[in-house]
């Protein structure tokens, strides 16, 4: 019995060791869903390294979406995603973006250029088992719109 709880020590010190952040490795395509004034449905497919020695799962999140100046939306992860231990994964990720009002128009105005700047900024729950974390999210990247045209894309 005593070997047991030293176990149970053991575990519960083990599970609180902090997590690593999974690292992001290659864009590797989108696919476009439904679309009204409203909202834009779609998944991306990115390739995503777990460093961690324990499989983790990233929770339903939301995070705001800008692109330069002006807020577009708020964008939401469907599905919790599953990401093996110590290993490069691709996954599908479904996302769903609920537009501001005129985010419709705004964006087909960002479709004319030749780059913009995305910003996601937002918390992301992730975790292993039943220990959770939110992890504070701030990207931004320039991008060129015309890889987004889902008119353009190679099946």
């Amino acid at each position: 019995m005593r070997s047991l709880s030293y176990l149970f020590v053991c575990l519960i010190i083990s599970s609180c060791a902090p997590f690593v952040r999974p690292e992001f490795v290659s864009y590797e395509g989108f696919k476009m869903g439904k679309m009204d004034a409203k909202q834009v449905s779609f998944s991306l497919s990115i390739k995503l390294k777990n460093p961690n020695s324990y499989a983790l799962k990233v929770k339903k999140s939301s995070l705001s979406l800008s692109i330069d100046a002006g807020k577009i939306g708020i964008l939401n992860l469907e599905k919790t995603i599953k990401l093996p231990r110590k290993k490069e994964t691709i996954v599908e990720i479904p996302m769903n973006l609920s537009l501001e009002k005129g985010a419709l128009m705004r964006m087909l105005t960002f479709s004319m250029q030749d780059s913009i700047r995305l910003n996601l900024e937002g918390d992301v729950r992730g975790g292993a088992l039943f220990f959770t974390k939110k992890f504070p999210l701030s990207f931004s990247k320039s991008i060129s719109p015309k890889a987004l045209n889902p008119f353009n894309q190679k099946d």
